[in-house]
C-alpha cells in the first residue's frame, strides 16, 4: 500500500528506522507488516490528531464551548447541557464491483452524538432550595444523602471526568478541609487552579476515589451527579438526537481537522497529513435495497405493510379463540409497595383483563393468590424471600406482579429480587410507578397503553407467540437458532474493600427452534443459559456453547437439519482466533443428535460502528439530507476476507438510524440456497419486546437482555433454573 511506503520514508527522514529480527535468510529481515497492526497504528495518529483541536470525553471527542441547554415547552431549562460528541475510526474496506474483487480502501467513519451532562450540582440538590452557605441538614436528611450517593458515580465540571463517591463530609466545607501535604485549604487550592467557590463555607467535601484508589477531595458545587434526571429521560429522543444533515455536517468537521489549509489556526496542518495520510473529500458510493416487510402473522390476522413500525394496534385486537376452561392458569402473586397500597389490587384487575382479553393459551388467575406489602431494599427482597419461604403457598404456576415505586432512579431491590426468582424457576413482571403512576393516572389513555404493553409482556414471558414471522423456505428445518452475547458489567465502587472492583462478566447463550418455515405455534420453543466468567472476558465459549445447545437440543427434542448463530461482540481480530474455536464448540453441540452433521452458519454482529448511510440524488435536496430507511440492505461495502452485509434496523424519525454490520465467518455449502441478509432481517421482527424491527435478530437480543439481567444479579446468573424456565421468556 501506498500510505505504508510513505510512512517508512517519513520515518527515515526523521532518523528513525523500522524493527529487524534476524532469520535463517537475512540478519536484518524486517518484521512483516500485517493490516491490523496498521490499522491500529493509524487509528492512534487519528485520536492524536483529534486531540490537537478537541478534548476528549470517554471514547469521544468534543469542543467545550460547542454545547446547548435545551428547555421544555414552558420554557424552562432543563437542567442538562448538551455536548456535540464526535468519534472517528479509519477501516480498511473493499468496494464491490461487477469486475473483480473490487478496490481496497482506507475509509474514514465519523459519527455524532450527543453528551448530556447535568447542570445542577450536587450542592443545589442536597440543599434543594436552601442557601448553599447557611442550610444545616438534619441527621435524617444527612443518612438519606450517604445512602444515595456512596457508591454512585459523580463527574467533575471541569474536567468531566467520572468519579465513584467514597464518602460525604458533612463535618467539613472546602474552607476547613486542607489539602494534605500542600499546607493550604481546599478553598485556596481550588482559587490557585482559577476555579474560585461560590460557597466555600458550604458541606459537605465530597470524597472520590481517586488514581490508584486514593482519595480526593471535591467541594460539592464542583460535582453534579452522572445519572439523570426522570423527566429529562423521557426527553433524551428530542434533545440528545441529531438530524441526518448534522451527522453529515459533522464528517465535514472532522474533515476539517484533518486537512492542511482547511483550518485557518495555528498549526493546522496536523498529523496525519505530516504522515503523508491524505484525506479524500470523496464521500464512499453504494447501491442499497430496502428489504420488504416479512410475512408475519399475530393470532391468525397478517400484519399489513403500513403498520411495518409498529404493529401494536393490530395486536391490540388479537384473539387466540382458546376455551378459558382449556387455559393454564398463572396463579399471581403480587407484590406492591407501601406506598401503592390504595391502589394495587385496582391495578392488578387492569393487567389481568388486558392479558386474559386475547384468549391465548395462559390467562392470569381472576384473583391474586397472595398479595404481598413490601417496603424499599431489604424490606422489599425480605418479604419475597418470606412469602416463598411460606409452605402453603402453591408453587404451582406462579406469576409475580412487582409493583415498585423505588425512592432513587434506579431500583436497587431488582436484580435481588430478580435473583430469588430466577432461582425457583418463577417467571416475573416489574411494574415501575416511578414511570407513571398508575394507581393514580393523570393520563388514563397514557396507562392503558403502558398496561397493554406489560399484558403483551406477561404473555410473552409465559412462552406466549402473540406474532410470528415466516422465515424463508430455502432454510433446511428443524432450523436452530443461537444467539450469543457477553455482558460486562462497569467498575463500582466497593466500600468494604475500599477500590472500584470489577464484577465478573456474563454470557448468555439462548437456542430457539423453528419446526418449520411458517412456524404458527402457539408458544415458543426456547432453552437459554448463562455463564458466570472472569471479569473482561468475551471469547473462550467453546464448551459453554456446547454443552447449551447439546442440552438444548435434548430438552426441546429436536434433530435439527439447520443452524444458525449469530454472534454479538466480536472483533476483527478474533476471526481467525476466537471465532473458529467457537464454531467447533457449536458443531460439537449440534452433532450430539443422531441427525449427523449439521449444517452451519456463524455470523458476527457488530453494533458499535461509526458507520451511518445517507440518500443521495433525491431532487431538490442536497445529498446527506435524508438518512436511509429501516430496511436498508448495503452489500457493496465488503470487508477484505468475510462476506459483509449492513442492515439498518430501525429509522426513528427524530434521529439517524445506525446499521449494524453483519460479518459471515462460516457459511456451510448446504445453505448456499439461503439468503442470510433477507433471514437475518427477518428475524429482526421476531423480539417479542418490541412490536417493531430492531436492530439485531431476535435470538441475539434475547442473549443480550439476558447476559445483562443475570450479569446484574450478585451471583451473576450461577443459580438460576434453566430447566424450569424452558419454553419461557422470563428476562424481557
Amino acid at each position: 500500500m501506498l500510505i505504508l511506503c510513505v510512512l517508512t520514508s517519513n520515518s527515515r527522514d526523521a532518523g528513525h528506522r523500522p524493527v529487524y529480527v534476524p532469520d535463517s535468510k537475512s540478519p536484518t529481515s524486517p518484521i512483516p507488516a500485517t493490516l491490523p497492526v496498521f490499522v491500529s497504528y493509524i487509528n492512534c495518529v487519528l485520536h492524536r490528531a483529534l486531540l490537537e483541536r478537541l478534548s476528549r470525553w470517554g471514547n469521544e471527542y468534543i469542543d467545550p464551548n460547542d454545547f446547548s441547554e435545551p428547555r421544555d415547552r414552558r420554557g424552562n431549562k432543563l437542567g442538562v447541557s448538551v455536548y456535540r460528541a464526535y468519534s472517528a475510526q479509519f477501516n480498511v474496506l473493499k468496494k464491490a464491483s461487477e469486475g473483480g474483487d473490487g478496490q481496497v480502501q482506507l475509509a474514514l467513519t465519523v459519527d455524532l452524538r450527543a453528551k448530556v451532562v447535568r447542570t445542577k450540582s450536587l450542592l443545589e440538590i442536597l440543599a434543594n432550595g436552601r442557601n448553599p452557605s447557611t442550610y444545616k441538614p438534619s441527621p435524617q436528611e444527612i443518612e438519606t444523602a450517604k445512602r444515595e450517593w456512596i457508591g454512585e458515580v459523580v463527574i467533575y465540571k471541569h474536567d468531566r471526568k467520572c468519579y465513584s463517591v467514597t464518602d460525604l463530609l458533612f463535618d467539613h466545607s472546602s474552607s476547613t478541609l486542607p489539602v494534605e501535604g500542600l499546607g493550604m485549604y481546599h478553598s485556596e487550592y481550588f482559587q490557585r487552579k482559577n476555579t474560585p467557590l461560590e460557597y466555600p463555607n458550604a458541606k459537605p467535601m465530597v470524597a472520590v476515589l481517586g488514581r490508584r484508589n486514593t482519595t480526593i477531595y471535591f467541594p460539592a458545587e464542583l460535582v453534579t451527579g452522572n445519572e439523570l434526571e426522570r423527566g429529562v429521560k423521557e426527553q433524551l429522543p428530542q434533545i440528545a438526537s441529531y438530524q441526518p444533515r448534522d451527522r453529515h455536517d459533522a464528517i465535514d468537521r472532522i474533515r476539517s481537522f484533518l486537512v492542511p489549509g482547511a483550518q485557518t489556526s495555528r498549526g493546522a496542518g496536523g498529523l496525519l497529513p505530516a504522515l503523508g495520510v491524505q484525506i479524500s473529500n470523496e464521500r464512499i458510493s453504494a447501491k442499497a435495497k430496502v428489504l420488504p416487510l416479512p410475512m408475519m402473522q399475530a393470532a391468525g390476522v397478517p400484519v399489513p405493510k403500513n403498520k411495518k413500525e409498529n404493529w401494536a394496534p393490530v395486536l391490540n385486537g388479537a384473539d387466540f379463540k382458546v376455551n378459558p376452561g382449556q387455559a393454564n392458569t398463572l396463579n399471581a402473586v403480587v407484590i406492591y409497595h407501601e406506598r401503592l397500597a390504595k391502589g394495587a389490587t385496582q391495578v392488578f384487575s387492569r393487567i389481568r383483563d388486558f392479558v386474559n382479553k386475547y384468549n391465548a393459551t395462559y390467562r392470569l388467575s381472576q384473583e391474586p393468590v397472595r398479595m404481598v406489602r413490601a417496603g424499599d431494599r431489604e424490606n422489599h427482597w425480605e418479604q419475597v424471600e418470606k412469602t416463598f419461604s411460606d409452605p402453603s403457598l402453591s408453587t404451582q404456576n406462579i406469576f409475580v406482579l412487582d409493583f415498585t415505586k423505588p425512592r432513587g432512579a434506579l431500583d436497587t431491590a431488582y436484580p435481588v429480587v430478580k435473583q430469588m426468582l430466577t432461582k425457583h424457576g418463577y417467571i416475573s413482571q416489574f411494574v415501575n410507578f416511578n414511570t407513571y403512576a398508575h394507581d393514580a393516572p393523570k393520563d388514563q389513555r397514557r396507562s392503558h397503553i403502558i398496561l397493554q404493553g406489560v399484558a403483551r409482556q406477561i404473555l410473552q414471558k409465559a412462552g406466549v407467540r402473540l406474532w410470528w414471522v415466516n422465515i424463508p423456505r430455502e432454510l433446511p428445518t428443524p432450523a436452530v437458532f443461537v444467539g450469543v452475547d457477553v455482558f460486562h458489567a462497569p467498575r463500582v465502587y466497593d466500600p468494604i474493600a475500599k477500590k472500584r472492583t470489577a464484577k465478573a462478566s456474563c454470557a448468555a447463550i439462548i437456542v430457539q427452534v423453528y419446526r418449520n418455515a411458517s412456524s404458527e405455534k402457539a408458544t415458543v420453543e426456547l432453552y437459554s443459559e448463562t455463564y458466570a466468567r472472569e471479569a473482561g472476558k468475551e471469547y473462550d465459549l467453546r464448551d459453554a456453547l456446547k454443552t447449551t445447545i447439546s442440552t438444548a437440543l435434548k430438552e426441546l427434542k429436536c434433530d435439527p437439519r439447520s443452524c444458525i448463530v449469530w454472534r454479538d461482540g466480536i472483533g476483527e481480530s478474533a476471526f481467525t482466533s476466537d471465532a473458529p474455536d467457537e464454531i467447533q464448540g457449536i458443531t460439537e453441540g449440534l452433532n450430539s443428535t443422531p441427525a449427523g452433521e449439521v449444517p452451519l452458519a456463524y455470523v458476527v454482529c457488530q453494533k458499535r460502528i461509526d458507520t451511518k448511510f445517507f440518500i443521495k440524488g433525491i431532487s431538490g435536496h442536497k445529498d446527506g439530507d435524508f438518512a436511509a430507511p429501516s430496511g436498508t440492505l448495503v452489500e457493496d461495502i465488503q470487508g477484505l476476507t468475510n462476506h459483509t452485509f449492513y442492515i439498518n434496523g430501525r429509522a426513528p424519525p427524530y434521529s439517524t438510524a445506525k446499521p449494524v454490520r453483519f460479518i459471515v465467518i462460516r457459511k456451510d455449502d448446504e445453505l448456499k440456497q439461503v439468503s442470510l441478509p433477507l433471514l437475518t432481517w427477518d428475524m429482526c421482527h421476531d423480539y417479542p419486546n418490541w412490536t417493531g424491527p430492531i436492530k439485531v435478530p431476535s435470538v441475539c437480543q434475547m442473549a443480550h437482555k439476558l447476559a445483562e439481567l443475570a450479569g446484574n444479579m450478585v451471583d451473576c446468573g450461577r443459580n438460576i433454573n434453566n430447566k424450569a424456565l424452558k419454553n419461557k421468556v422470563h428476562f424481557l
